[in-house]
């Protein structure tokens, strides 16, 4: 009677440790949750540890490593956020909120094709895309040269990021490699709302006016010169008042770059305006510059 006791003092035992051992190892999930409801992530990923070194791999659902991959990357240990994402993907796991960490982590490991690959995969795959991504992703396209995907991109960004100088400033670039006139014309202007003394924008438009105006001096000079009649000369003087008004608008442009940068660069455009307007003395003044 008494060996039966015992034995059965044994049983219960192994009983109850086997089935105390699945709740201990449950419980380390449970405190991961806790602790970063909490803010406390740095603890959450040590429970994490606990509980993934508790199951093999492969019982392991992809969202539980998602989730712990974002505690890591919350407790600033983008390695092992990094190590936990992958498994997740492996299980086939993925979420918005998982390429838009992976992307932030690329990015600061300056692993421009992984962060670019993150981000196409979010717009390919998820809806609702935050205006972050199509920001970082036309910031991205713009520095490797893919122009067309870059403006893609910039018309699906909101009004203030679009509203933004570096943007602005990129932008304007892109368009004046494809040549987009019209478009340059309108941001160059918006440019100088926000910039006033943005370099690219007010050349821009300095070129812009003192182009249109000098050539229209220099044809119009050449056709007084070979038909020498009273009505060229009329048509002479009206086509003057033109080439006139659009040097007026020029000359604001070029008196702005040159206070940025006064010196044989603007001195020329500066002394054939003053020229053209019949001021030698202010003509002379730039001159002196360009010897």
């Amino acid at each position: 009677m008494k060996f039966r006791t015992s034995i059965w003092v044994v049983v219960m035992v192994l009983f109850v440790a086997g089935c105390g051992a699945p709740k201990v190892v449950t419980s380390y999930k449970k405190n991961a949750e806790t602790a970063a409801t909490h803010g406390n992530y740095t603890q959450a990923v040590e429970a994490w540890k606990q509980y993934i070194a508790q199951h093999p791999v492969e019982e392991i659902q992809g969202a539980v490593f998602a989730k712990a991959a974002q505690n890591a990357f919350q407790a600033g240990d983008n390695k092992l956020a990094t190590d936990w994402y992958d498994q997740a993907r492996y299980k086939d796991f993925s979420s918005p909120e998982m390429y838009a960490t992976l992307a932030k982590i690329y990015r600061s490991q300056n692993n421009l094709s992984k962060e670019l690959s993150a981000l196409e995969f979010y717009t390919n795959h998820f809806s609702d895309v935050p205006n972050e991504i199509y920001s970082r992703l036309f910031e991205i396209y713009d520095e490797i040269n893919m122009d067309n995907k870059a403006i893609a991109a910039w018309n699906k960004m909101n009004e203030a990021s679009k509203s933004t100088v570096p943007h602005l400033d990129a932008y304007f670039e892109l368009n004046k490699e494809k040549k987009n006139t019209e478009v340059c014309d309108s941001v160059s202007l918006v440019l100088l709302e926000k910039d006033p003394k943005n370099v690219d924008a007010l050349e821009w438009n300095a070129q812009k006016y003192y182009t249109k105006a000098e050539q229209l001096y220099e044809q119009q000079m050449e056709k007084y010169n070979q038909n020498k009649t009273r009505k060229q000369y009329r048509i002479l003087l009206q086509q003057l008042d033109q080439v006139t008004a659009d040097f007026k608008k020029a000359l604001p442009y070029f008196l702005k770059l040159w206070e940025i940068d006064p010196g044989k660069k603007y001195a020329g455009y500066l002394a054939n305006i003053y020229t053209r307007f019949g001021n030698e003395k202010k003509a002379e003044y730039y001159k002196q510059y360009l010897k």
